[in-house]
């Protein structure tokens, strides 16, 4: 037996998942199960799991690596996404360890949440940031991209994909319109959209746009990303990249937040000042106002209330 087993699987594995999901799905996936990898050999190494063979783990040591996940206290949705894959991963290998142990344990997976609409960025955490961002030092690039990345986040509803994936060309700032090409869905469902950028953060980005420009003949570099990697080629920022861009606004903030909590926030801010459910979901890349309402946005208790009144 390998010394690696449960590495080893990962190859054939993903092999059979080639064309059956969408190669972003497919990378995720990729990525994920060799983060597992990683995880289970400490494990391993502590004594803690009997096995990593696909075939041969035991509820208990899928138990422990729950376990141990939610210990590094990863976010429910994160920790979900692992015990699906890894129930996948295992089934394959003929291995029903997955479903033996949430069947024994039933309070270890996470509840479900999907249906609950969670709260937005508040308003005074997006003031706190748009104020921040015009007492920076402009000449520190790396924190000029961090406001402005956010900020934009904020302002254009972005998913994660969109804005790592856009392109400079794709930011109008004559129209101050940004078009996303690669949206959710965007090998079926998913349609590209434009979403105009907010009048109050166009300031920053187009302090950003001056300096990214700036920075890119300072080191003799092109990039045809608008948020590109600092070393090397200026590629494509990675999901773990712009996190870290995130954390240097949340530390000068003093204030954690997560990129869908902006989603949230550009939702309900258009909600709260008079937008069209219709037109804030063809904003956000929504196939029906059924998903914006149900995760995104909503009438405000105070809108409530003043109708109440209105009527009554």
């Amino acid at each position: 037996m390998s010394v690696y087993p449960f590495r080893d699987k990962i190859g054939e594995y993903l092999l059979t998942r080639k064309g059956v999901i969408s190669d972003v799905t497919w990378a995720n996936q990729d990525r994920r199960l060799r983060r597992m990898d990683r995880e289970l050999i400490a494990l391993k190494e502590q004594g803690m799991i009997s096995t990593m063979a696909p075939s041969k783990m035991t509820p208990e040591d899928v138990k422990t690596f729950i376990l141990f996940r939610k210990a590094k206290k990863v976010g429910a949705s994160d920790l979900s996404h692992d015990i699906t894959l890894l129930e996948q991963f295992l089934t394959y290998s003929g291995n029903y360890a997955v479903q033996v142990c949430l069947q024994k344990n039933t309070g270890l997976k996470p509840k479900d949440n999907s249906h609950q609409r969670l709260d937005p960025l508040p308003m005074e955490i997006y003031r706190t940031i748009l104020a921040r961002s015009k007492e920076i030092d402009y000449g520190d690039f790396p924190t000029v991209r961090a406001y402005a990345m956010v900020l934009l986040y904020i302002g254009t509803g972005a998913r994660n994909k969109e804005i790592r994936f856009c392109r400079r060309d794709e930011l109008n700032d004559k129209s101050w319109l940004i078009h996303f090409t690669h949206v959710k869905g965007e090998d079926t469902y998913g349609r590209p959209r434009n979403v105009p950028i907010p009048e109050e953060i166009r300031p920053m980005m187009s302090e950003y746009l001056y300096h990214r420009d700036v920075w890119l003949a300072a080191h003799n570099k092109t990039s045809e990303m608008l948020f590109f990697q600092l070393g090397g080629e200026c590629s494509t920022l990675s999901s773990n990249s712009i996190r870290k861009i995130k954390k240097k606004v949340e530390d000068q903030i003093g204030h954690k937040f997560e990129l869908r909590d902006c989603r949230r926030a550009f939702g309900q801010t258009y909600k709260d000042r008079g937008l069209e459910m219709e037109k804030i979901s063809r904003l956000m890349g929504h196939s029906s106002t059924r998903v914006t309402e149900l995760y995104y946005c909503g009438v405000s208790e105070n809108d409530a209330i003043d109708g109440a009144r209105k009527l009554w």
